[in-house]
């Protein structure tokens, strides 16, 4: 009968739980970033292979097994040409991304300027698309349209809007306070998984938010439904309220209300593994 060794049984150290706890942590935000893109079906697709691989083995299937392996062989570069995007904005989000947010905030009359002329677009059912740069910056886009640096006002956003104007098309960028540029172009969106009535304004919307860490505000020239997008999901505004739709737009900046109930660090990390 063999006698278990207690001795040899590690006992996990701090170190190890952080170990766990940071990879777990990483791993779950890179199967954020990949949710509902085309990468994830990938993915299935390469654990179907290796679970192929697998089967062969046991059942000692030789040919199968052999050019199943040959096949794996060549997945490291397969993966860097077909992930090439997925693996860009990963990158890109490392690269601005730290535990204790750091984004320049934005006055609170400013937020309510900006919702009072979403509002009224989406009275009168112009289409609108607004961009607020929070961590990453937005110069590249910024560059595409016609460059404004002016103050933001409900009565500024409404005239750039306004149908049959120069600057309608296209999406203005707030960046730092101002309203940086209009007119701008956006990368659209190629989320398999959007609703096909999505127009190029939803498209642009969601896409800015897959590069970046921006929040966009959509507003729907058919419907004159208000949207928000943040991290390529696109939420409908329900909340009929000005005010809720303000806390609204605070809660997506992750900014501190009027009460200061900003989240704190640990707080922020018990909500991302309640998740």
């Amino acid at each position: 009968m063999e006698i278990l060794n207690i001795e040899a049984i590690r006992i996990p150290t701090i170190t190890d739980i952080i170990d766990i706890v940071i990879l777990a942590y990483i791993i779950y935000k890179l199967l954020v970033l990949i949710k509902g893109t085309r990468a994830m079906q990938m993915i299935a697709g390469i654990a179907l292979l290796f679970f192929a691989s697998f089967l062969s083995g046991v059942f000692h299937l030789n040919t199968l097994k052999t050019v199943i392996d040959s096949t794996i062989s060549f997945l490291p570069i397969a993966v860097i040409v077909l992930f090439q995007y997925e693996i860009r904005k990963i990158l890109a989000r490392m690269g601005t991304y730290s535990f204790i947010k750091n984004h320049e905030s934005i006055e609170e009359h400013i937020i309510e300027q900006i919702l009072k002329a979403a509002n009224m677009l989406s009275k009168e059912k112009k289409g609108g698309l607004i961009v607020i740069e929070r961590g990453q910056g937005l110069g590249q886009y910024i560059e595409t349209g016609i460059t404004i640096d002016a103050k933001i006002s409900f009565d500024l956003i409404i005239n750039i809007f306004e149908p049959k104007t120069a600057l309608h098309d296209g999406a203005i960028i707030i960046s730092k306070g101002r309203i940086a540029a209009a007119s701008c172009l956006l990368p659209l969106s190629s989320n398999p998984h959007l609703p096909p009535h999505f127009g190029t304004r939803h498209r642009a919307g969601i896409g800015i938010t897959e590069e970046t860490d921006a929040i966009a505000i959509i507003i729907s020239e058919e419907t004159g439904k208000i949207s928000f997008a943040k991290n390529g999901t696109i939420m409908h505004y329900k909340d009929k309220s000005f005010e809720g739709m303000k806390n609204h737009l605070i809660g997506l900046l992750e900014m501190e209300n009027k009460k200061g109930s900003k989240k704190n660090l640990l707080g922020k990390i018990k909500e991302a593994f309640k998740k």
